[in-house]
Formats: structure tokens, C-alpha cells, sequence
């Protein structure tokens, strides 16, 4: 039986933190070093958490993978699209600016019913404050496949081998599959949590000192070889595609590594990570939403026109003199204080 390891969840606090600084807008060198491994790390922390008795239970497994991923990305989902055309009016979205060239415009009730669709039945279609919401239909499916994988090919490192072919073939064909038209996102995503899984089987030793700092100068000058590879593309080019993965992984266990020798540290830092890595999917849902709040403050301290709140995910202009920190430190705070008042109200309110 597997027990509740503090160093995974403070491996998932350190991937949601620099989820967050990579989306604020800081220093693009800076971006580079930490999309070379943060989102990889979720993965391979689900991977490395995952329980055998899931093996003889597939109907349990889908049903827990149902409620813990398919269900927040659908409600959630929804709950935006319905706000959409508010969000419009009131600058949160509008026909000048968005996400590089791509702009919103106020949608009509077939577009309502079209999106639904696809957001309840492809997980896929989210609103653009909902950007991050990749990273769960990548889990929900490469979940999936890994859990085929692991079942019935039995060798994790067989089975890994199998699936770095598949996305292979995918990226250089470029292949969707029929409906929930997946591409190498999602194998890619499975191939690192049977990886995970395979570090928990084989009990693989947490990396010395030196390692550690080893493989951070590794992922230091791969970061300068990156060339925009990252998760949240759905297929990618087979040339630094396993060099990639590679250096992710060992990133990730070099982190893993670090927080194994805090685990029986007590103190303000653990306690602050132990409670965002808990709470990594509130962070996920508003952290773009409340972005807007430093947004509108630039806005109203440089003059700046309303409409230039719709500039996602951060007015990059000013997130480069700085402001990118102010981003990050709202969007934290902010998320965890939604978090806790969330738990506030259930242990206090709901239970009267």
C-alpha cells in the first residue's frame, strides 16, 4: 500500500508555481529553463503515484480518472462558456486583442450547444481563460493509454519503448485519432507516467548532490536548445522530442530528489508548499482570470485603454519590466485564498 508522500506533493507545488511564472510574462530565458520540464513533471508525478490494485479494477480506475479529471475540466468548462459573452462585455475578452492573433467575438446559442459538446464529450474547446485546461485532457487520456500500457505489456520499460514509438510515428505523420482527435500530446503524456511509474516499481535511488547539480546544468543548457518545444503542443519535432522527455524526466527526479531530503523538515516553506501543492487545480482554473487583476491596475496607473485587459495572458509590455512578479504573487495568493475559503465554507457553512 502506498503511502502519502510530502515530496510529490511539494514536486507538484514547484510545477504549479512555475506553471504560473512561465504564464506571467517573465524573461524569456527564464521560460525556456522552466518549460523544459514543468508540466512533464505532472505526469510523471501521477505515474509515479499510481496503484497496482488499479490493474484488476478498470471500472474503478476510469471512475476515479471520471470524477478527479474529465469532471472539473467539463464543469468548469461550461461555467466559463456560459460566462463568456459576459466576460466580453466587460473587456475580459474582445474582437482587438487576445492570445497573439487570436481574438473572441460574442457568441450565438449554436455556438453555445457546438462548444458544450465538445467540451463534455472531446474534453476539448475550453475558454481561453480556461488555456491551461490542456494539461487535463492530456492527464484523462494519457492516463488512459498508460493504464493499457502498464496492464497489458507488463514491462514498463517494454511498454515505454512502445509508446516513444507510437509518438514517433505521430509526429512525423501527424496522425489524429478518430474522434477525440488525439496526436502525440496524449501518448507523450502517457509515455512519462509510465516512466513514473516505473521510478516507484524499481525504487529508483533519489539523486545525490553533485547529480542534482549535474543534471540542473543539463537542463540548463538544453533549455537553450528548446526551440518552443512544450507539452502543450499536441504533436512535436522528432529531433529534440526524446532529448526532451529525456532531460525532463531526469529535471524531475533531480527536484523529486530535493524535496525527498525536506520531508522531515518542518517550517514555513513546507507548510506553504504543501498546501499549493494541494490545491494545484483551483491554481490551474482562476490564475489566468485573476491575471486581470494586475492587468487592470497597469491599465489605470500607464493610462492605458480598457480594452488592452483582453491582452492574454498578461499585458506583455509591462510583464517584462517587472510587473511579470506582481502577476505571480496575485495569482497565488489570490487562488489559495479562493482555495481556503472554499474549504472555509464546506467545513463551516455546508455542514450546518
Amino acid at each position: 500500500m502506498q503511502h502519502y508522500n510530502p515530496a510529490i506533493t511539494y514536486l507538484k507545488a514547484l510545477g504549479i508555481i512555475l506553471m504560473v511564472i512561465g504564464h506571467s510574462g517573465t524573461e524569456q530565458h527564464v521560460k525556456d529553463f522552466i518549460y523544459m520540464f514543468h508540466m512533464p513533471l505532472f505526469f510523471f508525478a501521477s505515474g509515479f503515484c499510481f496503484k497496482d490494485k488499479h490493474l484488476s479494477s478498470p471500472k474503478l480506475y476510469v471512475q476515479n480518472k471520471l470524477k478527479s479529471i474529465w469532471w472539473p475540466y467539463v464543469k468548469w468548462g461550461l461555467l466559463f462558456l456560459l460566462l463568456h459573452n459576459l466576460l466580453f462585455h466587460l473587456n475580459v475578452y474582445n474582437d482587438q486583442y487576445g492570445y497573439k492573433e487570436s481574438v473572441s467575438h460574442l457568441y450565438d446559442l449554436s455556438e453555445f450547444r457546438h462548444i458544450a459538446y465538445v467540451i463534455v464529450f472531446k474534453m476539448q474547446g475550453a475558454e481561453q481563460l480556461l488555456g491551461g485546461y490542456w494539461f487535463l485532457n492530456a492527464l484523462f487520456f494519457g492516463s488512459i493509454i498508460a493504464w493499457i500500457t502498464i496492464r497489458y505489456i507488463r514491462s514498463p520499460l517494454s511498454g515505454g519503448i512502445i509508446l516513444l514509438c507510437v509518438c514517433t510515428i505521430l509526429n512525423k505523420t501527424c496522425y489524429r485519432l478518430p474522434f477525440f482527435e488525439l496526436q502525440t500530446q496524449a501518448f507523450s503524456a502517457a509515455l512519462l507516467i509510465v516512466i513514473g511509474y516505473a521510478f516507484a516499481k524499481f525504487k529508483i535511488k533519489p539523486f545525490n548532490n553533485w547529480q542534482i547539480v549535474l543534471v540542473l546544468i543539463l537542463t540548463l543548457v538544453g533549455s537553450f536548445f528548446r526551440n518552443n518545444m512544450e507539452m502543450a503542443l499536441v504533436s512535436y519535432s522528432n529531433k529534440i522530442f526524446a532529448p526532451y522527455l529525456l532531460i525532463a524526466t531526469l529535471a524531475t527526479w533531480c527536484f523529486y530528489s530535493l524535496f525527498e531530503k525536506m520531508n522531515t523538515a518542518q517550517g514555513t516553506c513546507t507548510i506553504i508548499l504543501n498546501y499549493i501543492g494541494k490545491n494545484t487545480l483551483t491554481i490551474l482554473t482562476w490564475h489566468f482570470l485573476t491575471f486581470k487583476i494586475v492587468s487592470l491596475v497597469i491599465i489605470s496607473i500607464y493610462d492605458l485603454p480598457i480594452a488592452r485587459l483582453a491582452e492574454f495572458p498578461v499585458i506583455y509590455e509591462y510583464a517584462e519590466q517587472g510587473w511579470w512578479m506582481a502577476y505571480f504573487c496575485v495569482a497565488i495568493t489570490t487562488c489559495c485564498g479562493l482555495s481556503y475559503c472554499n474549504g472555509w465554507i464546506k467545513n463551516n457553512w455546508l455542514k450546518l
